[in-house]
């Protein structure tokens, strides 16, 4: 059966209808799809890998990062090493920025740093103004590129190097001290000297050394040993006798003066062993000096100089004096109880120092003396000393040497006593006549006193120099002033009445009382203890500097009401020092000028060794430039573990430095 058709008119109706109710059922949803963007593709992502060599670190392994990220990546070197480069990327920095456009990798790559080791030296110390050799083995794993040195104090040039690229080799310097720095004064004239050295190898990585080396000064071989001994006393020595013998183990001051311990080297099995005379001389003739001394025997029960002790030398051997024995030959060892002083000078004339030791003895109840004696210096000879005794002389605390009557030999003069079998001399002076004899030199000078005990009562120093420049050898004599002071000088006015005396030679070398002017006294110290004669301010006339000590003005009184002016200090007998500089006028008036000429120049405590031992006496003083800056300084000679004063010249006057 045919089913019937609908009109076209009811189809198109139909259809606009569903249309219609279909258009406002779903309009939001239309919207949206028509709205929604088109979403874009995944970014693209790259990875870096870091790996590291032997060696080192790397800031960072790497990771996944997208296109275009830049990343920083430092490689790290471990001690010892250094970086050398990067596998797969170009640059010699040790910070790389890589920006990832693909897949990436890089490898940080590290070297042993180049080293050296120093194989051998020309010389165990190096000597101002002579070039020596150090040589050294360098490895450069990295290849070599370059060499730096400096040096502060000398020259160095580079002898020769690796080549270019080598990964070993040789490297040869060579040095020249200009100046001798870092010196400790107390025991050597030698310093040291830090080299900087650095080896680059291809990387510009680079190690880098201070190669110390010991440095003395140049050789010296014109020291005259027929000058004055005073001038002979002059050494680049400023050294503490004690703290050598203290590292040669000969005695144990040096360390244990004050607290008591015992190291148990010292010689004569007491705790410490003092030390007197000393004298710098170039012995072996290899132009530095060495030290001749002698100790005295100081036990705890007040048993001072009881025992005779043998000398002491002590040989200058690259920057150290080491104790050398003395061979005297087929003779038995010298011993002395005390040395006083010993003086320096070729008394045999043969070129070569000899050495005159004025003895003291026994310095203690009953005072017995010894006789002065020669020390003849036979060491370039045969290694060996001799000595002879200068038996006209007994019981000294001073000597002097000189050519007096310049016939070019070295005469003596010394106010010792005399033996019993001389007592009838007057003369001090000795003259040389050869061969270590000297005679009594009866015409030298008439004393003015019948005498002679009386005329150099209480004499404890002497030097024999050419004071005012006029080419004639001037006596010098000092001593204890304070019993002088009081028995002789009360009615003294002016302060010029005093045991120090110059007295000024002729040009037939002799002396009289005639001719001396008297060094003016400095109350409450009147014990002088050394005498040095320098031309402070360069006019042709010498200043004399004199080293006193004393005490305090109140500690002595004789107790005259009458004279109160009279007390003189004399408890203090070792207390305190005092330094009294003088000049000399044209009509050879001594003057003090030490206010003038020095500042802070006295200490009037008496001595404590231990609980203050600043107030130490000084046994010997120096003008010397003591440091090289080219000032002259003033200062004390270490003995018996003294601090050290000093003192030095501004060019008008002497200025406290230490301590």
């Amino acid at each position: 059966m045919k089913r019937a058709l609908l009109p076209i008119t009811l189809v198109i109706l139909l259809s606009v209808f569903i249309y219609s109710c279909s258009s406002d059922d779903d309009d939001s949803a239309a919207s949206s799809v028509v709205q929604t963007p088109t979403p874009e593709p995944d970014a693209t992502k790259y990875t870096l890998t870091v790996s590291v060599g032997d060696g080192g670190s790397v800031s960072t392994e790497g990771g996944t990062y997208d296109e275009g990220t830049k990343v920083t990546v430092t490689a790290n070197p471990k001690e010892g090493y250094g970086f050398a480069g990067w596998t797969n990327f170009e640059s010699n920095s040790s910070t790389i920025n890589i920006t990832l456009n693909s897949n990436t990798s890089v490898s940080a790559n590290f070297i042993t740093l180049p080293s050296l080791s120093m194989v051998s030296s020309s010389t165990s110390i190096f000597t101002k103004s002579k070039k020596d050799t150090l040589t050294f083995e360098a490895n450069v794993p990295g290849g070599f590129n370059k060499l730096e040195i400096n040096s502060d104090n000398g020259d160095v040039e580079i002898v020769s190097q690796p080549e270019m690229g080598a990964t070993s080799g040789e490297i040869k310097l060579t040095y020249d001290p200009q100046a001798i720095v870092n010196v400790d004064y107390t025991i050597t004239i030698a310093g040291y000297e830090d080299i900087s050295v650095s080896i680059f190898d291809s990387y510009e990585n680079n190690s880098s050394d201070d190669v110390r080396v010991i440095t003395q000064p140049e050789p010296n071989f014109d020291k005259d040993y027929l000058k004055p001994s005073h001038d002979l006393s002059i050494s680049r020595n400023r050294i503490d006798i004690n703290h050598v013998r203290y590292m040669n183990q000969r005695d144990n001051l040096y360390q244990n003066r004050c607290d008591g311990i015992n190291e148990n080297f010292n010689q004569n099995g007491n705790l410490f062993d003092l030390h007197a005379g000393i004298a710098f001389a170039d012995i072996n003739n290899d132009g530095y000096d060495d030290i001749l001394t002698h100790p005295i025997y100081q036990d705890d029960n007040g048993g001072k100089t009881t025992v005779e002790l043998e000398y002491e030398l002590y040989l200058y051997n690259n920057g150290s004096y080491v104790f050398s024995k003395i061979n005297w030959g087929t003779k038995l060892p010298l011993k002395r109880r005390l040395a006083r002083k010993i003086l320096v000078g070729d008394y045999d004339n043969d070129g070569d120092p000899d050495f005159y030791s004025a003895n003291q003895g026994l310095d203690i109840p009953p005072w017995t003396g010894e006789y002065n004696t020669f020390l003849i210096n036979n060491y370039n000879l045969d290694g060996t000393f001799d000595y002879k005794e200068h038996d006209l002389l007994i019981g000294v605390h001073e000597a002097s040497s000189a050519d007096v009557d310049g016939d070019g030999d070295l005469d003596i003069f010394s106010a010792a006593r005399r033996p019993s079998y001389q007592q009838n001399k007057s003369s001090k002076f000795f003259e040389n006549t050869g061969n270590f004899n000297f005679t009594v030199w009866e015409d030298r000078m008439q004393t003015e006193y019948q005498s002679p005990s009386s005329h150099w009562r209480s004499t404890f120093h002497s030097e024999l120099v050419d004071v005012d420049k006029d080419g004639n050898i001037d006596l010098i004599v000092m001593g204890h002033e304070w019993d002088y002071y009081y028995d002789w000088c009360q009615n003294d006015t002016d302060g010029n009445c005093g045991r120090g005396k110059v007295y000024w030679g002729d040009n037939n070398g002799r002396y009289s009382e005639e001719r001396k002017s008297l060094i003016p006294i400095v109350r409450n110290f009147g014990t002088s203890t050394d005498i040095d004669i320098v031309d402070l301010d360069q006019d042709g006339v010498n200043e004399l500097i004199i080293s006193r000590t004393g005490g305090d003005i109140n500690s002595f009184s004789d107790d005259d009401s009458a004279n109160p002016n009279d007390d003189i200090g004399t408890s203090n007998y070792y207390g305190g020092h005092y330094i009294q500089i003088c000049k000399i006028n044209s009509q050879r008036d001594i003057i003090d000028y030490s206010e003038e000429l020095i500042d802070n120049n006295y200490l009037d405590s008496p001595q404590l060794w231990c609980a203050k031992p600043e107030t130490s006496w000084f046994i010997h003083t120096r003008v010397e430039d003591y440091d090289g800056n080219g000032s002259l300084d003033l200062f004390n000679s270490l003995v018996d573990r003294a601090i050290q004063h000093r003192w030095e010249w501004s060019g008008s006057k002497f200025i406290k430095v230490s301590p």
